[in-house]
């Protein structure tokens, strides 16, 4: 017996669960202003979301949290172009 598996096989048995594509985050990201950015995160769970169905659940995993990033960049971006453009207006007059 050895000691030594690949960590992909271990990863899978331990965790168990299957991975998640953060398909709705990534559908609300697209209600902020940094529109290339939350295109490429709902491509990217959309890619998650077929990987698994697929079987390939360490690309479902890998896509998925891609997808995760770039949603939080693309809310945070947009909170902060909206807050940078309430200030601009309101600082102006």
């Amino acid at each position: 017996i050895s000691k030594y598996t690949p960590s992909a096989i271990t990863e899978a048995a331990v965790d168990g669960s299957k991975p998640r594509d953060y398909l709705i985050l990534a559908i609300l990201s697209c209600f902020c202003p940094l529109w290339p950015i939350n295109i490429v995160a709902l491509t990217f769970s959309v890619m998650s979301r077929n990987s698994l169905q697929q079987g390939n659940i360490d690309g479902a995993r890998r896509l998925g949290r891609n997808a995760m990033v770039l949603s939080v960049v693309s809310i945070l971006g947009g909170i902060a172009i909206i807050a940078a453009a309430i200030a601009l207006n309101w600082g102006c007059k």
